[in-house]
C-alpha cells in the first residue's frame, strides 16, 4: 500500500513539473484530497476492525465460560487420557513371536 502511494505521489510530482502553476495547484489539491480520503478510509477500517475484534473477544469469553463447554472439555480431556493410557498399555505388552 505504501509503495502504491509513493508511486502516485511521484507521478503527481512529475506531472506537476510539466504543468503551469494553476494546473500544479489543482493537481496538488486533488492529491491532498485523495490522501485525505485514504487516511479517512484507513481510520474507518481500523475502527471497524477494532470493534469486530472486541465483539469476537466478548463472544469467545462467553463460549469459554459456558458450563456445557467446560463439561465437554473435561470429558474430552478424560477420554484422551484414557486413550493415551490404553495405547501405552498396548505398546508395553509383549509382541507376538514372529513367524519364520
Amino acid at each position: 500500500m505504501r509503495s502504491i502511494a509513493t508511486a502516485a505521489v511521484l507521478g503527481f510530482a512529475l506531472a506537476i513539473a510539466a504543468c503551469s502553476q494553476s494546473e500544479q495547484d489543482k493537481t496538488q489539491a486533488e492529491a491532498n484530497a485523495a490522501a485525505s480520503d485514504v487516511k479517512t478510509g484507513a481510520v474507518e477500517v481500523g475502527s471497524e476492525m477494532e470493534a469486530n475484534l472486541d465483539k469476537a473477544g466478548e463472544e469467545l469469553k462467553e463460549i469459554t465460560s459456558d458450563p456445557d463447554v467446560k463439561k465437554a472439555g473435561d470429558e474430552a480431556e478424560a477420554a484422551l487420557k484414557s486413550l493415551g493410557s490404553a495405547i501405552k498399555d498396548a505398546s508395553n505388552e509383549d509382541a507376538p513371536a514372529e513367524k519364520k
